[in-house]
Formats: structure tokens, sequence, C-alpha cells
């Protein structure tokens, strides 16, 4: 596999590939180069005949703490209600493709899971996580929703989705198991063997049949629309950001940093728990 800056990207035992997120200094946050890499790392993936199961982690205290904000509240960008709506579906393409990658994919998830970081483990086909895993979409409260917001209510159902994303609130991971937002959840300090004991079951059928099984299930939830479902929630993510409430956001966040405007957002909610 090629080196990259943002990603470890190694094959670790007979058809087990492992993609580590690797900007722990960030929490791994998504930025434009490292969701570049993590496209190409897929291409490899995917044509490598001696791989068959692929494994993404993150590097450090969290999985992923979303899409990296740092630059995108600087005016002058040539942001557009059409440039927004482009980049949001070119968003949606990057984690549908993962989502019919013909090979297993399997997110291992420790810390926080948050915002688009939901997105990249709730596309791929198994989801195990330690307990101290978060997940959530905080930046719901200013900044808009998630552009696959179908796939919460498609996985956890259409009640939990609401009763989380109307407050940004956090979901533990014992009742993300019980939603069925993951497949298993154990102590931290052995996630990592216990998903490398599943992988290595996995890689015990034939590529082609892990392909054709994967196709059968992801049949049905495109029978159901899940692709049309994503791609209006990235239209309805354009519209949350001609809100007056995020664009109120991104001037504070411009005018009083990142940091601080990530803060008095969250303030209120931590006050009242």
């Amino acid at each position: 596999m090629a080196e990259f800056e943002t990603l470890l990207v190694e094959k670790i035992e007979d058809k087990i590939c492992r993609l580590t997120l690797n900007r722990p200094e960030k929490l791994n946050a998504l930025s434009p180069k490292l969701l570049g890499e993590f496209d190409r790392a897929l291409d490899e993936f995917e044509a490598a005949r001696d791989l068959s199961v692929l494994i993404i982690r993150g590097a450090g205290r969290a999985f992923c703490a979303g899409y990296d904000l740092q630059g995108t509240q600087q005016p002058g960008s040539g942001f557009t209600v059409s440039s927004d709506r482009i980049n949001l579906h070119k968003l949606i393409e990057r984690w549908q493709r993962l989502w019919s990658l013909g090979k297993p994919t399997i997110a291992q998830v420790h810390g926080y899971c948050l915002a688009g970081a939901t997105e990249l483990a709730g596309h791929c086909d198994i989801v195990f996580a330690s307990e101290d895993a978060q997940f959530g979409h905080p930046a719901g409260r200013a900044l808009g929703i998630l552009p696959t917001l179908s796939m919460w209510p498609v996985l956890i159902g259409p009640r939990k989705t609401k009763e989380y994303f109307f407050t940004g609130d956090l979901m533990s991971a014992g009742e993300a198991l019980e939603c069925h937002l993951v497949n298993r959840v154990f102590p931290k300090d052995q996630l990592d063997e216990a998903t490398l004991a599943y992988a290595r079951r996995v890689a015990l059928v034939p590529v082609e049949l892990l392909a054709l099984h994967k196709a059968a299930v992801n049949r049905w939830l495109d029978v159901q629309g899940i692709r049309a479902l994503e791609q209006s929630a990235a239209d309805l993510d354009c519209l949350a950001h001609q809100t007056d409430t995020v664009k109120q956001w991104m001037k504070a966040s411009r005018e009083r940093g990142l940091k601080e405007a990530l803060s008095e957002r969250d303030r209120p909610f931590v006050a009242r728990k």
C-alpha cells in the first residue's frame, strides 16, 4: 500500500488491511487532504487481490471528531449556494462509495465519533466500539444537519434520531449498542484484538462471496431509496447553511476564533445536563 501523510495503511495479516486515521493532534478531524487520501486508499484496497477485509480506526484519543472546520469559516472563499450544494453532494458520493465498496469494512471506534465521523462509521458494514465511545452531532446546534442524515433513522429509527439530533447530545456506546448503531461493544483494551479476531473470521470466506453477501443486504436499502434520501438530506443541509443561525455562528467563529465559538455553542447544553 502507498504511504500517506494523514493515514496509516497496512496489510496486517493475510487478506486483512487496516487504515488508521492519523491526525491525533486534531482528534483525526476530516480535513480535505485526509479525505483525498482516504479516497485513494479505498481505490488501492479495492484493487488489491490479496485483501478482502478493511478495518478503519483512529490514532490517539478518539476515532474522529468530525469534519475539520479550521479555515472553513474564512470569508472570500467563493462560497455560494451552488458551490455548497455541489460539495455536499460530493461528500454523499464519497460515503456512498464506501457503503457500496465491493469488500467488507469494519469501523473500530473509540472515544469521540462525531458529526462527519458518524457518516464514515455509519457507511461501514460493521461497527465495533469501545466502552468509552461516544456518538453524536453537536454541530447540529449551530452548523446544519448531517448531509447523510437519513442513515441515522435507517439504523436506529426516527424517534431516537430526533431525540439526539434535536439537542446535539452524545450517545454512549451502551445506548448505541441498544439502538443498533454499533454491532458490539468491548473494553477499550480489548477492542483491537476483538476487531481483528472478527476480521480473521470474515477473511475465511472467499472475497467473491463476501461481495455478494454485502450487495444482497445493501440492495434492500437501495430499494428503500437510501441513495435518494441521502441526496435529499444534502440539499437540506445546504438550506441550513443559509439560515440566520448558521450565518451568525460562522460570523462569531471568524471574530472570536473557532475554539471560543464552539465553547459558546455548547455551554448552555453542558449547564443544563
